[in-house]
């Protein structure tokens, strides 16, 4: 099917969110990719996987026709973190069958992330959750998926490695809702960045973002 849907956030950014119903040979027709995007789809071997980097990439291909900018494909960095070929707009992608989701900023760097609940999440709490935050969870997939996903967002915005989950990123107590914004901060060095998380539920997915 065709991208679910693009939403505006404000002037300069929108997010996209794709429904993979298509096959693999559909996505691929659909979307330019780049040599280093060849390569990389050339070098993952799980069906499902490659199927999910190509709906990634036709939101982000779907995003800038929206902006009215022409689509040349990605290329990513020593971090992992994709640029689009010849824009300075900020990027972020992230999927989790059967969704795949990409965020477009013209001016701030950006962070998306989108995950399924669950029961791994509360057994791997305490690698990712201070104790004001595990606190705060009491167990609730959702909430645990909220901070999983929110945190890796953040560290998507950052872009360079080293972060620490638990110690580095930060995220406020919060009261549960389908959607809402969260207070959140990160430190790198002597450094701390406030950041507002966005998150939403969408059939039973949670997609966290922020800029």
């Amino acid at each position: 099917m065709p991208v679910t849907k693009i939403e505006k956030i404000n002037s300069n950014s929108f997010w996209c969110f794709w429904d993979i119903t298509e096959s693999f040979d559909q996505l691929r027709e659909k979307v330019v990719l780049s040599e280093d995007g060849v390569r990389e789809l050339e070098s993952i071997s799980h069906p499902l996987k490659k199927k999910e980097r190509m709906a990634a990439r036709c939101c982000l291909q779907e995003l800038m026709q929206h902006v009215g900018k022409p689509y040349l494909g990605i290329t990513k960095d020593e971090h992992d973190k994709p640029h689009l070929i010849g824009s300075s707009y900020h990027i972020s992608i992230s999927h989790s069958f059967p969704y795949a989701v990409a965020i477009l900023h013209k001016k701030l760097k950006v962070g998306i992330d989108v995950e399924k609940p669950t029961k791994k999440l509360g057994k791997i709490a305490h690698r990712y959750l201070n104790e004001e935050e595990f606190a705060d969870c009491k167990g609730d997939l959702r909430k645990l998926c909220i901070y999983w996903s929110g945190k890796e967002a953040i560290f998507k915005l950052n872009g360079k490695m080293g972060l620490n989950f638990k110690r580095d990123i930060r995220i406020a107590p919060f009261t549960l809702h389908k959607q809402d914004v969260i207070r959140s901060e990160f430190s790198v060095g002597n450094a701390t960045a406030r950041i507002a998380l966005n998150y939403k539920e969408i059939n039973s997915h949670i997609f966290c973002y922020c800029f």
